[in-house]
């Protein structure tokens, strides 16, 4: 297996529910053999220091881990704060997008399970903005569900996944050749 390197960007402070879910799908791509590292985005704003750091962190990748918690049913303003100072330009014969054709696990949290298809425009603006690979499904977890050894094993696959799709982009070149909606 080839070295890769899986880095997480979570939405919101270290050690809380979001970082704790987040780690156990690290911890399964670390089992697999990746390093993997990860920038805490805090409640915002954006550390104007940290942020091109951050980004190249991102950019170096060969998957990533996306972290937010759930706020009014959608990702958190700091994450798309992030996002929105990701480079994505060029004519579609030479996009240039740090997310371009890498594997992206996307992890929730929320204080209910009502809130999780707030994360679907998230995953649509991976696919059709940035073309990037979103593994599905997303991981979701509440304090309902925190402590069902399901929602670890869920996270346990994600990491996983991530691997093996990272490993299968960088020796399949076809894979490498995503395109954004236009």
């Amino acid at each position: 297996m080839a070295f890769l390197h899986v880095v997480a960007v979570v939405g919101s402070v270290a050690a809380g529910n979001t970082d704790r879910l987040v780690a156990q799908v690290l911890n399964a791509a670390a089992e697999e053999g990746a390093k993997t590292t990860t920038v805490h985005l805090g409640h915002g704003p954006l550390d104007p220091t940290l942020i091109d750091g951050q980004i190249e962190r991102v950019a170096g990748a060969d998957a990533i881990v996306l972290g937010t918690p759930m706020y009014r049913a959608t990702y958190a303003g700091v994450l798309k704060d992030f996002l929105d100072r990701l480079h994505r330009g060029g004519p579609p014969e030479d996009f240039a997008s740090v997310l371009r054709a890498k594997p992206v696990g996307v992890v929730a949290t929320g204080g209910s399970d009502h809130h999780f298809l707030g994360v679907d425009p998230l995953i649509s603006l991976l696919v059709r903005f940035f073309a990037a690979y979103v593994v599905p499904p997303a991981l979701y977890g509440s304090p309902a569900v925190s402590t069902d050894p399901g929602l670890e094993e869920d996270a346990h696959r994600l990491g996983r996944a991530l691997v093996a799709l990272a490993q299968a982009i960088k020796t399949d070149t076809r894979l490498s050749d995503a395109r954004p909606q236009v």
